[in-house]
């Protein structure tokens, strides 16, 4: 894509706009940047802080969890959330054919988790990455990941290609709070840790879900 030309800030050009429209015109080419589309929607939505949760699905010895940053809230009326997969990815073959899934939202000190189930061969199963990371699972059996900030149960209603990513929407049928006083955040390719409120918020005084699940 060919770059508009910059203009000072101090002059138009001639039979430019004045005055508001002129200035907004101005600065968006001078902060326009150079080069490729793709090089520069990269690099420039590497800049955008997101959470980072796991979505977890199946059962026993054919769980499976993906890391993503992708996840949004889509609406609040019923509750949703929307999440891009890409579209030759394990995570998404699994997230479809399971029909449910669950948010683990994750806390600051779960980078490596995050880490884990970004990774091609984390594989499957309640003993990867061990059994004492799971705590409790949701109302139709999906397993949870204990310290997290907090979980959704959610339920797959439609997918929406997305050039090469399926956007997943999920109903919110159940949420809870964890433990975890700060989330983890993605900011330009690496993981962030942000720092501990000074006074608790509710997220400190609730507690890990229990084996008796999350009830709808």
């Amino acid at each position: 894509m060919t770059s508009p030309s910059t203009t000072s800030l101090d002059t138009a050009p001639t039979g430019a706009p004045t005055g508001a429209s002129a200035a907004t015109a101005r600065t968006a080419a001078a902060h326009w940047p150079a080069g490729s589309r793709t090089a520069s929607v990269r690099a420039t939505t590497r800049t955008l802080a997101t959470g980072v949760t796991v979505l977890t699905c199946g059962r026993d010895e054919s769980t499976h969890g993906v890391t993503v940053s992708t996840l949004t809230l889509a609406s609040m009326k019923p509750p949703m959330v929307s999440v891009a997969l890409r579209q030759d990815s394990q995570g998404l073959a699994a997230l479809l054919a399971a029909g449910t899934f669950a948010v683990n939202i994750l806390g600051g000190q779960q980078d490596p988790l995050a880490r884990h189930f970004a990774r091609s061969d984390r594989g499957e199963g309640l003993t990867r990455p061990g059994r004492g990371v799971w705590a409790g699972h949701t109302a139709d059996g999906v397993p949870l990941l204990g310290g997290a900030v907090g979980w959704l149960q959610c339920r797959v209603t439609r997918t929406v290609p997305a050039g090469d990513h399926e956007l997943v929407l999920g109903l919110v049928t159940d949420a809870r709070l964890g433990t975890a006083e700060t989330p983890l955040l993605t900011f330009a390719g690496t993981l962030h840790r942000l720092p501990a409120p000074s006074a608790p918020g509710p997220a400190a005084q609730a507690a890990d879900p229990s084996d008796d699940t999350i009830r709808s």
